[in-house]
């Protein structure tokens, strides 16, 4: 899906003579393109600018009609359908180099917040143009409700929280100090350093969900991060950018949950657990405390460990353990 015009505002089109500028490319030798707004490569729509760093053996798996796409020089691309691609050295640093100096936050000047007459908002609380707050729905004191922003009837949001690029769903609990929105972690290279990669995507918290004090949930990079129904995260708990949690999942305090990790429907975390990116939680899946998680969990599987294992295979390692450490010290 392209970019939400809640939050995000791209500054006109960009024709094949613009692109090629800001690439520093020849414009002779570009295909004839319009872009009105970015996408990621998996739904991208007509006029979307997005990118593909990946193998050209797998592009067939990924052309979308109608779009534009930056694809690597190093591959030969003359045999393959792709009228819309644009070849780049780099199409993930050329993408979001574009991206950041044509893409800026849509502050909604000319609209004023919307707020239930049934919806109780400190006097503290600031409340940006653009937003949505639903009836019933509580704001504490020292809430920063970010342009665009829309809350539901009967959620509570608890003092110092602050939500930018962010949905909030129908009875919802955020408790104090919750951080939703903020870029997410992610590094391209610039001249000489690193530099932070710009975010367009959003958070979603679905109907039912608990946010405990302190926690944080980035943003997605062009996509969504999204908890499920019913999902309750305690205190101090850290979501990465793309995550996807299901319904009625349960992670314990100080979890540590990297980006584009997806989680199933009714899984448990215990306390202190970290989690790689890209790994996949099946449905019903759960992870003892302590746990740091690197490969994909089974639905239904408990794994347990440094790094986690099915639990069975860590009592194992566990008991070895304490036997090789008996014979050492009856040595």
């Amino acid at each position: 899906m392209p970019i939400d015009p809640r939050f995000y505002r791209p500054q006109g089109a960009l024709d094949t003579a613009e692109l090629a500028s800001r690439l520093g490319l020849d414009a002779a030798g570009l295909p004839e393109v319009s872009v009105t707004s970015l996408g990621s490569l998996d739904s991208a729509l007509p006029g979307d600018l997005c990118f593909f760093d990946g193998s050209i053996k797998a592009w067939s798996d990924h052309q979308r009609e109608g779009t534009v796409c930056l694809v690597r020089e190093d591959q030969d691309w003359s045999n393959v359908q792709a009228d819309g691609h644009i070849q780049v050295a780099d199409p993930r640093v050329s993408y979001f180099q574009i991206a950041d100096d044509w893409v800026t936050d849509e502050r909604h000047e000319n609209a004023p917040p919307i707020i239930h007459p049934d919806a109780e908002i400190a006097d503290s609380a600031v409340i940006s143009n653009g937003a949505a707050i639903g009836a019933g729905a509580r704001i504490e004191p020292f809430v920063y409700v970010g342009p665009g922003v829309q809350i539901g009837k009967g959620t509570k949001i608890g003092s110092h929280t602050s939500i930018r690029f962010s949905l909030i769903g129908d009875g919802v609990k955020i408790l104090a100090g919750a951080r939703l929105g903020e870029d997410g972690f992610g590094l391209i290279p610039g001249e000489g350093h690193l530099k932070d990669l710009p975010h367009f995507g959003r958070v979603i918290l679905q109907d039912g969900v608990t946010l405990g004090a302190n926690c944080s949930v980035d943003r997605g990079l062009l996509g969504d991060t999204i908890l499920g129904e019913h999902t309750k995260i305690d205190n101090q708990c850290h979501i990465g950018h793309n995550t996807v949690v299901g319904r009625n999942v349960i992670i314990v305090a100080y979890g540590g949950i990297s980006g584009s990790v997806e989680i199933g429907d009714n899984a448990q975390l215990g306390g202190r657990v970290g989690v790689a990116d890209h790994v996949t939680i099946g449905e019903g899946a759960r992870i003892a405390a302590g746990s740091g998680l690197r490969r994909d969990v089974p639905a239904g599987e408990t794994w347990g460990g440094y790094p986690a294992t099915p639990i069975s295979d860590w009592h194992r390692e566990v008991v070895w353990l304490k036997k090789q450490a008996k014979r050492k010290a009856a040595k």
